[in-house]
């Protein structure tokens, strides 16, 4: 792309040594640099390096404004040539920092037992590949810098064209980002280690993140944001949170947010794969703050849809008053979310079964769902669940099929005992009304408890 001319003076005007270098084709977008007035950038500190001559910024070059143009500009421009002055700088692979680390955490299902998990309950989750949130660390490259920042992601929005504009993005999206969960997680990390007495390094970083999850779905997608950040943290201080405690930190990361949540979630984004959770032991789970997971077989969990629509329901909002009922000694309440972790129990004992045939596993599963989805709306009622959730829950049982939450609304998963038939028919008509459909893509697990 370049090639280095080798003068007598080419050195930055501080004296530092700096590159001349003839460009034939640029990917560099001139947009970004229209507004330099000076070949220097402010860096903090006391240090300033050459960045980039005013006049390359200003340089006139045209390119054919087509796909195959847009980020590869044409090799063979005619002279003269563009002539730019930069920093020396150490090679970095592919131009990225060094120590750059990028985790990611999937998308999960609640596929049996919820929302019994916040009440010392049971339940069995699945992770899955079809969704996930990936955050990336760019350790500070200055030396001996301790600074610690947030790139916004895509909920962060602080600029707006109108006042209108600015209404609807947060009506859509809330008035909150994925900063926040990043934030309370290193305060989170912070006293979790400072309590242990395990000593971290002072060399500073920034987070960034980016989603894939659709928002308010049940699919756990501030959680990912969270666990995905966790690891970054734990490589970039090389520290080792043991698996079983991990949860907990996340969880309480959402608390102090005041997102109302349980332990499920982020229970199977740390493990992965499919696991049956147990958190029936009220005194243990508030003392120690965990519940007894065991790892189930994937490959017992039959084929399944996914099905969700635009926009699903805020958890607090939902379980708001269940929750309050449940801490009252409603015995209504109690007593249903009893049934609800039997679910999870029965749906444990047929993965687990060696003697039930394929047929019969995916039969009692598919009643176990529906069962699961009838004793939520007992609860809740219609009002809380929403007209839009009960139509996503309802269609595919039209055919047959079986259906429940992923989460607290917002998206369903679908079972269809009848096989391939049955499955296109319930895609179809689920799409004919406005839904999105996938099939699930199951996340074996790939940590060891």
């Amino acid at each position: 792309m370049a090639r280095t001319l080798d003068r007598v003076g080419a050195r930055g005007i501080l004296g530092k040594p700096t590159r001349v270098v003839a460009f034939r084709s640029l990917s560099i977008r001139f947009r970004d640099l229209a507004d330099v007035e000076s070949p220097f950038a402010r860096r903090e500190g006391a240090t300033r390096q050459a960045n980039v001559l005013s006049n390359f910024a200003r340089t006139k070059m045209k390119y054919p404004r087509s796909p195959t143009s847009r980020h590869n500009p044409p090799r063979d421009l005619s002279p003269p040539f563009v002539v730019a002055s930069f920093p020396i700088h150490h090679p970095m692979g592919d131009e990225a920092p060094v120590g750059l680390i990028t985790e990611r955490a999937y998308a999960r299902i609640g596929l049996f037992g919820n929302p019994s998990d916040g009440y010392f309950g049971k339940t069995i989750s699945v992770s899955i590949q079809n969704f996930f949130s990936e955050v990336v660390l760019v350790p500070d490259q200055q030396c001996f810098s301790s600074r610690i920042s947030f790139e916004p992601g895509p909920y962060d929005w602080n600029a707006f064209e109108s006042l209108s504009t600015l209404a609807r993005h947060t009506k859509e999206h809330g008035h909150y980002g994925g900063v926040r969960l990043l934030r309370a997680l290193c305060v989170n990390f912070h006293t979790y280690c400072e309590s242990r007495n395990l000593n971290l390094h002072e060399q500073g970083f920034t987070l960034r993140y980016s989603t894939n999850i659709p928002k308010q779905t049940g699919l756990s997608g501030s959680s990912s944001i969270i666990v995905a950040g966790l690891r970054c943290l734990m490589k970039h201080y090389d520290i080792n949170i043991p698996l079983q405690e991990q949860p907990q930190l996340v969880l309480k990361c959402e608390t102090d947010l005041g997102i109302n949540a349980g332990l499920q979630d982020r229970v199977i984004q740390v493990y992965e794969g499919a696991v049956a959770m147990d958190f029936s032991d009220e005194e243990t789970v508030t003392k120690t703050g965990a519940g007894k997971y065991e790892p189930l077989p994937v490959y017992k969990i039959p084929e399944l849809m996914l099905v969700w629509g635009d926009k699903g329901n805020d958890s607090s909002i939902t379980h708001a008053d269940v929750k309050k009922r449940w801490e009252a000694g409603d015995e209504f309440i109690r007593s249903t979310m009893r049934k609800v972790a039997a679910v999870a129990e029965k749906a444990k004992s047929v993965l687990l079964s060696e003697t039930a045939t394929q047929t019969e596993c995916v039969e009692t599963l598919a009643s176990l769902m529906n069962e699961n989805f009838d004793l939520r709306r007992e609860m809740f009622g219609d009002a809380a669940l929403g007209q839009r959730n009960i139509e996503m829950i309802e269609t595919p049982r039209l055919y047959g099929a079986a259906s429940k939450f992923t989460g607290s609304g917002g998206a369903v998963v679908v079972l269809c005992p009848d096989g391939d038939e049955q499955l296109q028919k319930v895609k179809t008509m689920c799409e004919q009304k406005g839904f999105k459909t996938q099939m699930v893509v199951l996340n074996p697990a790939t940590s060891a408890a």
